[in-house]
């Protein structure tokens, strides 16, 4: 099973854990992770973002790398992790994949807190905050996968 994890880059230390862990049983990609030969973007490569709105970032031949980038690795996994705190862009990516046929997972990884919800987190197959449930789910996802093979 393939995942792809969608977050923050405020997260990249969890990320680059909870990606280590996964891969012990699945294949995943972190956008932290070069060791793929994935291509890593990071904001501060443009410039000041006070002289940018989004049309002319999104002509920028590193944001459009970056945008090609995150789209491949969308397109190859079976499942996406939003894990929260997230930003709009992994929110964005985790309903593309959702709209792809993918699975969604919604983990916030430090507990859901009160007053911070949206109604269209009821696209997501699975939510949680304990890592153990997560697990759980992904094993059943993938058993599930087998039997469908």
């Amino acid at each position: 099973m393939k995942i792809y994890l969608a977050s923050s880059w405020k997260n990249s230390d969890a990320i680059t854990v909870l990606a280590f862990d996964l891969r012990a049983d699945y294949d995943v990609d972190a956008f932290t992770d070069t060791s793929t030969g994935r291509y890593v973007f990071h904001f501060s490569e443009i410039g000041d973002p006070s002289e940018l709105n989004c049309i002319n970032f999104l002509r920028d031949h590193r944001s459009k790398k970056a945008f090609n980038e995150d789209k491949k690795w969308l397109d190859w996994c079976d499942v996406c992790i939003l894990c929260l705190p997230a930003g709009k862009s992994s929110h964005l990516e985790a309903g593309y994949a959702k709209g792809c046929g993918k699975k969604l997972i919604i983990f916030h990884m430090s507990g859901f807190p009160y007053g911070e919800f949206d109604v269209m987190y009821g696209f997501a197959d699975f939510m949680t905050s304990d890592y153990v449930e997560m697990k759980k789910f992904l094993v059943g996802l993938a058993q599930g996968m087998l039997k469908e093979a």
